[in-house]
């Protein structure tokens, strides 16, 4: 059901009238296309359009007198012009009142940046002074606390929330200095959005509703609107505002969590530390391959290896279901969790916490592929193609090994060992089991850490199985977008899967505008490394977008298509990751894009003046891990922003004086584990 933002009669006011005809227009244009013409006749549209009139109407004024505004004054300057900025300053928000004394719950976009006030509109326009006493960051909510002169009304919390799917909703907020009422329709289009922790409507929901209520018919509270988006979907969680894509906290979740709120106790994202065997989340399998560490998992006993069986009573099969039954717990929380282990299933309590010491991934140095099993070795655990000189497993391992287990993990796939990799506790001896030429034994190596100088000189020159193959600049072209785009790399049919061949996708400063001109200088030197390089210009020959983060990934998922990739060896930079080359706004678009599509790229590579982008910052997973290569000696070198990256667990390569070979070295790094 699609619907427009408009101004909404409430109280009769003179010069309002308008607005209710707006309103019943707005309502007939949503359910045109649920009745076309020639279904039913005219004169039962036209009362099924009355009544839809009026019982949004009706919801709505059940909960305008509980909707306020939010005014932020003095808010401090950021660059980059992006929506998070332009809510801050430009555009009031919403709040809902939650009892008579005072207390209102808003989206906490208002307290995102310093400002020198918050100001709470009542409907009356009375304007009050409104202190923060707590956030929900898990959610994105702010409780603020005001003193009125006499008691405010409140709406009621719901304990549980019996709208259906498919029913239509109507979000409600306040406009401008004069408070005019707002409202928006949709259809409620799904719950536990998210990770478990949001309702999902189609209304279109601009910067003025968040923090509003979003009702149904009868008039019930069922969530409080916040801005949000689903991970990689965006660059910050303001962009899909107005897009008939919008969120909101339930309300009885937001029940639950009152009494912390009023008492001044943030709230934050309950996190259990455990690493999923499946490189897919929706496919069928709960097995764990890896246990942070010092994570509440470890504390509670749970290891490498167990199938979890259950959260919180709440029966699940895949990997997804596991974040969606965990969405609705917090830090502090203590939840059972039913796991089974050597056939056999048991219950242990875990206390959720609200951080984990940050990931630290660590290399054991080796090129491998999946294996395959036989009679006398089981699972077929992960072939050992090639050791990288200088690393851990130098003199260890050895072509044609074939890793079985590592620790108390069996070793059934690549990306299970990837990930014990990047878990693995830093300079903690591992044993290894192996096959070697058909016996199996066990070895001692201790992984060394990503971070640092991991360009590796004596990396050993990439081996095609055909050396004549002919790598050339081709065009690259998606029908419905202006971006232009080469590719150096060979032909299709030129290349084979144990090629293992990687990519590197090149941001072109806006005022490159020849692709083609630009890879000339790359063609012999990707050939030699292995690595395909996509260069790609922007739109508009002034600068990068946030709409073009999708036509990027579109263009990695054409060549992944077209070539075989090996494994994580995909990675992003601008040439201001060369030794010479000024940073651009390629470079800042080369962190929004790796930030944002954390499933397409493996490795970013920027200048350390880059100019970072106004995306909220994750800490870095052990199913999406990215590493940041910069041409810096040291992390003395780098710019301030580089140290909160480091700190959610980014590893980053000192490059130096970076040239074209390094770039592609390391991302042909990137494939070894």
């Amino acid at each position: 059901m699609k619907f427009v933002e408009f101004s909404f009669l409430s109280d009769l006011r003179p010069g309002r009238v308008a607005a209710s005809l707006l309103l019943l227009l707005s309502v007939t244009l949503s359910a045109s296309h649920a009745q076309e013409a020639g279904g039913e006749p005219r004169e039962n549209r036209a009362k099924y359009r009355a009544a839809l009139a009026a019982a949004v109407r009706q919801a709505a004024q059940a909960v305008l007198p509980s909707t306020v505004s939010i005014e932020v004054i003095g808010v401090s300057e950021s660059g980059g012009g992006n929506n998070q900025s332009e809510v801050a300053q430009d555009a009031p928000t919403c709040g809902v009142v939650l009892d008579a004394q005072g207390y209102i719950i808003a989206a906490d976009i208002i307290v995102r940046r310093p400002s020198a006030s918050i100001l709470v509109v009542l409907p009356d326009e009375t304007r009050l002074a409104a202190r923060v006493v707590a956030r929900d960051h898990h959610r994105g909510l702010v409780m603020l606390k005001v003193d009125p002169d006499s008691p405010l009304q409140p709406v009621e919390l719901p304990d549980q929330i019996q709208t259906p799917v498919g029913s239509t909703v109507v979000t409600v907020g306040r406009l401008g200095g004069d408070l005019s009422p707002i409202v928006s329709t949709g259809i409620l289009s799904a719950v536990d959005r998210l990770e478990g922790t949001m309702l999902q409507t189609d209304a279109r929901v601009s910067p003025s509703f968040y923090g509003g209520p979003l009702v149904d018919l009868h008039g019930n509270v069922i969530g409080i609107s916040v801005p949000a988006v689903a991970p990689g979907g965006a660059p910050d969680e303001t962009s899909w505002y107005d897009s008939g894509i919008a969120f909101a906290v339930p309300t009885p979740v937001l029940a639950a969590k009152l009494a912390r709120l009023k008492e001044g106790n943030d709230i934050k994202k309950g996190l259990i530390g455990i690493v999923p065997k499946s490189q897919d989340p929706l496919a069928e399998g709960t097995e764990l391959a890896a246990v942070r560490s010092r994570s509440p998992a470890e504390q509670a006993g749970i290891k490498p290896g167990d199938t979890i069986e259950a959260i919180a009573g709440k029966p699940v099969r895949m990997f997804q279901e596991i974040k969606q039954a965990l969405g609705p717990f917090d830090a502090g929380e203590t939840i059972q969790i039913r796991l089974a282990r050597d056939g056999a299933s048991q219950d242990v309590q875990v206390t959720l916490a609200d951080s984990i010491p940050p990931l630290q991934p660590q290399r054991l140095g080796v090129w491998v592929a999946d294996g395959e099993s036989d009679d006398q070795d089981g699972p077929g655990g992960v072939m050992v193609r090639g050791v990288v000189p200088a690393t851990a497993a130098d003199g260890v391992l050895q072509a044609d090994d074939r890793i079985l287990q590592v620790g108390q993990t069996t070793i059934e796939d690549v990306s299970t060992l990837r990930r014990l990799m990047i878990t693995a506790v830093p300079d903690q001896a591992l044993t290894v089991k192996l096959s070697r030429q058909g016996k199996t034994q066990d070895v001692q190596i201790t992984p060394q850490s990503i971070a640092g100088d991991a360009l590796q000189e004596t990396l050993p020159d990439w081996e095609p199985e055909d050396p004549e193959a002919e790598w050339k600049v081709q065009s690259l072209r998606l029908p419905d977008v202006a971006n232009l785009a080469s590719y150096v790399a060979p032909s299709a049919e030129d290349v084979s899967d144990n090629d293992a061949i990687g990519l590197l996708v090149l941001l072109l400063p806006p005022d490159q505008r020849d692709p083609a001109e630009t890879l000339k200088s790359w063609t012999a030197v990707a050939g030699r490394h292995g690595v395909v390089v996509c260069a790609i210009c922007s739109e508009d020959e002034k600068r990068w977008q946030p709409t073009e983060i999708d036509i990027v990934s579109r263009m990695v998922t054409m060549l992944s298509q077209r070539l075989p990739i090996g494994g994580p060896a995909t990675a992003i930079a601008a040439p201001g990751a060369i030794k010479g080359v000024d940073a651009s706004a390629a470079d800042s678009m080369v962190i929004a894009i790796a930030l944002s599509d954390r499933g397409n790229f493996s490795g970013i590579a920027v200048s350390a003046e880059t100019r970072p982008p106004a995306v909220r910052l994750r800490e870095n997973e052990p199913d999406r891990s990215l590493e940041i290569l910069m041409p810096i000696k040291s992390l003395d070198d780098g710019p301030t922003w580089l140290a909160p990256l480091v700190g959610a667990g980014y590893p980053v390569a000192l490059g130096g004086d970076n040239e074209l070979s390094d770039l592609l070295r390391w991302t042909r790094l990137l494939q070894t584990i």
